[in-house]
């Protein structure tokens, strides 16, 4: 089992037929004990009738170590809030086809969730005593606008619906290979999440979840209430007491941070299984950069006699520097990423994570490190310090003013040309926009704002359209929010040159102190 099976732990099966195969309170210590119902053996009337037991369902997660609720869904049964409540706190999902004789609930539920779900991964088992499993597909594709992903997988955005037959039907096609008895669908629901999360860095971010969980406990009882008097009593030296909750924030992330690195999470990208992985990648154009690389002097001996591809996976696994290259430039990063297939867009979606957080769906505060659009187009970056972003209004030197607002400076992005990029960020739409601090001083704009939310000026609007209200009823939208050591760079930047010191010289010196050229011999 890998870290992406090993992270489903909990499941929710929610069907219109359930046979109750619990022994009686009394018989559960008795030597001898009556015969399971096997459903595999007993043929329904029609496909809305294939009945699950509970029992063994259960059971046959559990011995995968998956804990597992069944719920009898009724024809008073809201479906959707159902599933909705259930999406929000199982791992998976499983749901009958065809729930009181009609498909339409559930597909409305399916759909539900991958509405609410954008942007977290939802996990949904369709287990359907349904003969033509296609028709399932087929239907989500059409009522739903789920697309295949592979054999009986779909996906739409972070939402992966699965599809397995309940065993005692007989189905199309040669469909039987997707009927499951209850022993056999924990396995084959992993077999199939493990083939859609395949690659290293889902096994990375599922290795550290898995690790986080097992973690817990232990911070859990390292953050006990005999903390409580002491953290009061930094709290209340502090000059602003508010500031204490941030702080204990990045003292439990720094715990989990530590779990991680103590549990070697980040082996996941060790020279070995990097190779392993390049081995089933298919290569673009590889000549190029193999050619750059026995250019370099310095490459191995035993690289060198290796073919092309062969000698970019190798170069690529080790690092191009440890593989003879000087040093990184610009070309070299133009050959590699055309010989990788998708590394363009890819080197982008790892630019834009590495750069900047999503805004999400709790209204971002406006303050150092939220990126903004006017109503122009133009990108600026907040660099308000967080202590000045708060508190607004309870300040004498905000009393006196009519308007009730302060300013907030904000930092022009270049975001067009070939101008130097600094950070990458992907807004609501999806696309990706390469950004490039504007330190000069002379370029910040001042705009005002008022506090809309505890002294805070907080967004309204939604999270696709998230705003800020400027003095003035200027708009300007939230785009996302730069990792706070990106932020801290474009600070230091704009402070590096707001520091700078005019100083008269001569214009002789200025322009580099030339002197006479030589007269020409003859």
């Amino acid at each position: 089992m890998n870290a992406v099976g090993d992270f489903f732990r909990t499941a929710v099966l929610i069907d219109d037929r359930v046979n109750n195969d619990y022994r009686e309170l009394e018989l559960l210590h008795a030597e001898e004990l009556s015969d399971e119902p096997e459903p595999g053996l007993i043929e329904p009337t029609d496909e809305d009738q294939t009945p699950v037991y509970p029992s063994m369902f259960v059971r046959a997660f559990l011995a995968e170590s998956i804990v597992c609720s069944v719920i009898e869904f009724g024809p008073d049964s809201d479906l959707v809030d159902l599933a909705l409540r259930s999406a929000k706190i199982a791992d998976l999902v499983i749901l009958d086809w065809l729930l009181n004789g009609s498909y339409a609930a559930t597909v409305a539920a399916i759909d539900a969730i991958a509405e609410k779900s954008r942007g977290r991964l939802t996990v949904i088992v369709v287990f359907t005593g349904e003969e033509d499993l296609e028709r399932v597909g087929d239907r989500l594709g059409h009522d739903a606008d789920f697309n295949p992903a592979g054999d009986f997988i779909l996906e739409r955005d972070s939402t992966i619906v699965l599809v397995f037959g309940k065993p005692g039907v007989t189905r199309i096609d040669g469909q039987d290979r997707r009927t499951a008895e209850y022993s056999d669908l924990p396995r084959m629901i992993r077999e199939d999440l493990e083939m859609v999360f395949k690659g290293l860095m889902p096994e990375f971010a599922f290795r550290g979840i898995n690790v986080l969980r097992e973690a817990a406990p232990r911070i859990l009882a390292s953050f006990g209430p005999d903390l409580d008097i002491g953290a009061l009593v930094h709290r209340a030296l502090l000059p602003e007491p508010s500031d204490a909750g941030s702080q204990f924030v990045r003292l439990l992330a720094t715990d989990f941070e530590q779990a991680l690195l103590e549990e070697r999470v980040g082996e996941v990208w060790n020279d070995e299984v990097v190779e392993q992985f390049l081995e089933d990648k298919p290569l673009k154009d590889p000549a190029d950069l193999a050619q750059h690389l026995r250019g370099t002097q310095n490459l191995p001996a035993n690289l060198r006699q290796l073919d092309d591809e062969s000698l970019v996976r190798r170069s690529v696994a080790l690092g191009l520097l440890k593989a003879g290259i000087g040093r990184a430039n610009t070309s070299l990063a133009r050959k590699l990423t055309a010989s990788l297939v998708g590394a363009a867009g890819s080197s982008k979606a790892l630019a834009a994570l590495m750069s900047s957080f999503p805004l999400g769906d709790v209204a971002p505060r406006l303050e150092l490190g939220v990126v903004v659009r006017d109503q122009s187009d133009r990108y600026w970056l907040c660099i308000q310090p967080v202590c000045d972003s708060v508190r607004i209004n309870q300040s004498q030197e905000d009393e006196t003013e009519a308007d009730q607002t302060r300013a907030f400076p904000m930092m022009r992005l270049r975001v067009e040309g070939d101008n130097r990029t600094d950070a990458m960020i992907q807004p609501a739409d999806g696309s990706f926009v390469r950004a490039g601090f504007e330190q000069s001083p002379f370029r910040v704009t001042m705009p005002r704002f008022a506090a809309t939310e505890g002294g805070a000026v907080v967004a309204t609007c939604e999270s696709s359209n998230w705003q800020f209200i400027a003095h003035g009823d200027d708009v300007y939208t939230a785009v996302a929010r730069l990792r706070p050591e990106v932020a801290a760079a474009a600070v230091q930047r704009f402070a590096s040159q707001a520091s700078r010191i005019g100083v008269d010289v001569s214009e002789w010196l200025r322009v580099g102190a030339p002197e006479a050229s030589p007269p020409s011999p003859g």
